[in-house]
This record gives C-alpha cells, structure tokens and sequence, in this order.
C-alpha cells in the first residue's frame, strides 16, 4: 500500500530548486558516497541495505506533481535499485570513476525512487558499493547518516538507531497549528528582507535558460586551518570567516557598501531534528553592510552574527515565501524563477570529513578553472568543501557582471583577509585592497595564475 502525502519545507524547496536545471544539467541534483564492502559477505550487505530501505521513509517515496504543487508518494515496499556487477578489479581509485558514472545520470523528478547503486564483487565477493542520491530525497547529512548505519547493520543485523523524524511526519508538524508562529515570524524576515532590497548588481535568469559563467577554484590546506584559528580567535565559526571575505571581495567588485548573501542552511539546530534522514536544506538570504572603515575583526563578527540571526528563519514554505515577493513591486522578477531570483548571490560551507585542517601547512595552493562552468542559475554562488584536511572553493560567477580578473581578486582577499584575521586583526578592511597580496604565501595563494577558458 502506498500512502500520499504533502511535501516538507525541505523537500518542497529541493524541488523548486531542481526543477529551474536545464534538462542536460539535472545531474547536479545529485549526490554520491561509496562505501567499503571488502570483508563482508554478500548476506550482511544485502541485508543491511534493505533494512536501511525498511526504516528509511525517503528511500522509498516517489514524487508526482498534483497541480502546481508535488506530493510524495511513500510506498510500503520497492524494488532495490542496485545494480550488481562482478568483474576482476586492478585500479585501486575504479570506485571514483563507478561514483562518478552514478552521479552523472540525471534522476527523473517525477516517479523516480531518485536513488541508485552499483554493488562491485569480484569472485562473488563484495569490494564496494557506489550510491547516488537526487537531493530531492536526501542531503548530505542524511547520507552521514545512512552510512553510519549501514556500518552498524552488516556488523549486527539487529542494530537500532535514532530516526529523528520522517519527511511525511515533517510536513504534518510543519501544518499543524503549533507550527504557525514559526512560519509567521518567517515571513516577517523575509518581508524585513525585500524591503531592505536585493542585489539589483546581479542579475537572475529564468528557470532552465543558459547563460555563460566562469568557475574557479581553489585548493589550500592551509586555508582552512587558518579560517578556524581565526573563527576560535574572533568567537565566530570557521565558515563565517570565509563567507566574511567572500562578501567583502563581492560588494568591492560590485561597486556596493552592502550585500544580500544568501547561506544553504541544514535546518538541523533542533536535538529533535538531528537524526532526520531526508532533504533539509534551504537558502535564506540576509542584508549586511560591508565597511571598509571597519577592522577585519568586526567585519568578521558583523557578517557571522548577521548569518546566525538568519538562520533562525531558514525553515518556511518557499512558495509562500514567493507568493509573498510577487506582492513587491520592487521585487517582481520579469520571469518564472524566483529561486534564481531571490537567492542572486549565495554561499555553502560544507565540513565532508572530520580531518582538521593545518594552519601551517605548507603544501602549495591550487587555483583552477572549470572547463565547462553550470551554465544557468544565479549570477554568484560560492561552494566551501572541506575534506581530507583541504579546503576547496567553488566560485561561480556571471562574467558579465564579475569578470575573471574580479573573481581571481575575490580569491586573493579570501585568502589573504584568513591570514590577517589571525596575525593581524586590527587591519581596516580597505587594506585588503591597498597591496598587491602577492606576498601571500604560495600556500595560500599561487603565484602563477591560469588563464581563464576562452
């Protein structure tokens, strides 16, 4: 028996954010981890993999569009979307290219259980499983999650784990009258935040239309480390820190002395929610200004108190909040898009690993541009991942508005506001302006720059 159901905040803001991809670009919906299997026996896997199926709600439902708003379809009992494959296996890293095979296969939105694997044996015995999951089931939290488990069922079948509530049982608190003052103070943010205006320096798309637009990255090990010393320094987080640069280096280029930036919030704050497996995630933008006059210190605080007071809001009902902007004049997009257009610039730290980073590391930095950037969306978008120890950041940028040279500067006052955050806090913000920063440690920053594809 399948039971239908509306869609949680969560679930419905993932939805109205995929459906804007163009259709050759969907796979950026999706997500992929691979788990080790070496040492197990194909009963332990396979058992474990269906009781994660059996408590897990999200891995068993369905979207389908009902008029202008999806439902979720959660079904009793579904086919496992595992492929198996037994091969002999000689390079070590083939499981990347596996996970990298699985995430670039876009999901159907509607009707799809919008997750799939490959179980790799070799001799019958299990090596690994690659998954892939649409962020419209899951987020990267959950898969956290459903690893860990996974691990606890193939070491005992009977193991038990903390569920948190499912996105069906979300959307019934998120309806029911208890919930009504949170959404209603929601909305007075949001109101708060239109009238203080966006970022009319940017401009928004239309869902699915293509537009040109850079990526660089950067790669420091030691970037991190310092952006946490600084966080532990100033009495702020790590990605606070970096965000903080980020803003400065956007509102310099953009001509401004304030910025909305926008931050992908894991709406995970309450004990109750910690152990929630579904998609969470939503944007909620704030207005800052950005003072030139200021030290970084009180840069650094000004943009992490201005972030944590947002996210206080960051769980409502996007069409409501949609619904609510079209009623501003000023706010009216001219096009179908309101995720693009009121998210124009946002920003996204995520901690992959445990591993600390090194402040004193000294390997070198990596910068790198992306042959072929995501060619639709917003006109700025900053991605922060965190793994192995390493640091790398994702700028995408409409280069009609921020062209190469603004986002290789953005770049270097990322890196260089880190380290004065730590050696020197009591700098004005300008100053990160006034040098060249080409003294940056070659850890933090290259010396030899890219070219920018053509």
């Amino acid at each position: 028996m399948s039971v239908e159901a509306p869609l949680s905040n969560g679930q419905l803001f993932s939805w109205r954010e995929i459906e804007r991809y163009p259709e050759d670009w969907l796979h950026e919906a999706n997500l992929a981890t691979t788990w080790d299997l070496r040492g197990l026996t194909n009963e332990q896997v396979a058992t474990a993999l269906g009781r994660l199926v059996d408590r897990h709600e999200a891995l068993r439902t369905t979207y389908h569009p009902r008029g202008d708003r999806p439902v979720q379809v959660i079904h009793d009992a579904v086919s496992l979307p595992v492929e198996l494959v037994d091969r002999v296996v000689t390079d070590p890293g083939e499981h990347e290219q596996t996970k990298a095979e699985l995430v670039a296969e876009p999901f159907a939105m509607s009707g799809d259980l919008n997750w799939r694997a490959r179980l790799v044996s070799s001799g019958g015995a299990p090596l690994y499983i690659s998954l892939a999951f649409s962020h419209l089931i899951l987020d990267l939290w959950s898969i956290h999650h459903l690893q860990d488990q996974f691990k606890a069922l193939v070491a005992d079948p009977g193991a038990t784990a903390a569920t948190g509530l499912t996105p069906r049982e979300l959307a019934r608190r998120q309806r029911e009258e208890s919930w009504r003052p949170r959404q209603e103070s929601s909305e007075r943010y949001w109101r708060d935040v239109l009238a203080q205006g966006l970022m009319d320096g940017l401009p928004t798309l239309p869902s699915r239309v293509k537009r040109n637009r850079l990526e660089l990255t950067l790669h420091s090990r030691r970037l991190g480390g310092l952006a946490a010393e600084a966080g532990r320094r100033h009495g702020v987080t790590a990605p606070a820190v970096v965000m903080a640069f980020v803003a400065a280096g956007l509102a310099r280029h953009l001509g401004t002395d304030r910025v909305t930036m926008s931050l992908m919030s894991s709406n995970r704050f309450a004990q109750e929610d910690q152990h929630n497996v579904g998609t969470m995630n939503q944007l909620i933008p704030f207005v800052t200004a950005v003072d030139p006059g200021a030290t970084l210190a009180e840069h650094i605080r000004r943009l992490h108190w201005a972030g944590a007071r947002a996210y206080r809001y960051s769980c409502y009902d996007f069409d409501r909040i949609a619904e609510i902007a079209s009623a501003e004049a000023e706010a009216d997009p001219g096009h179908d898009c309101w995720v693009n257009h009121l998210f124009r610039a946002w920003f996204n730290y995520i901690q992959v690993d445990r591993r600390p980073s090194d402040p004193a590391d000294q390997t070198p930095a990596e910068l790198a541009w992306t042959p072929l950037a995501q060619q639709y969306g917003q006109a700025f978008r900053v991605r922060v991942a965190v793994q192995g120890g390493r640091t790398s950041v994702l700028m995408l940028a409409d280069p009609e508005v921020l062209p190469a040279e603004a986002m290789t500067d953005i770049m270097r006052t990322l890196a260089l506001g880190a380290q004065l955050a730590v050696t020197d806090p009591d700098r004005r913000l300008a100053d990160l302006w006034e040098g060249s920063g080409r003294d940056l440690p070659p850890s933090l920053f290259p010396r030899d720059l890219p070219d920018p594809p053509s």
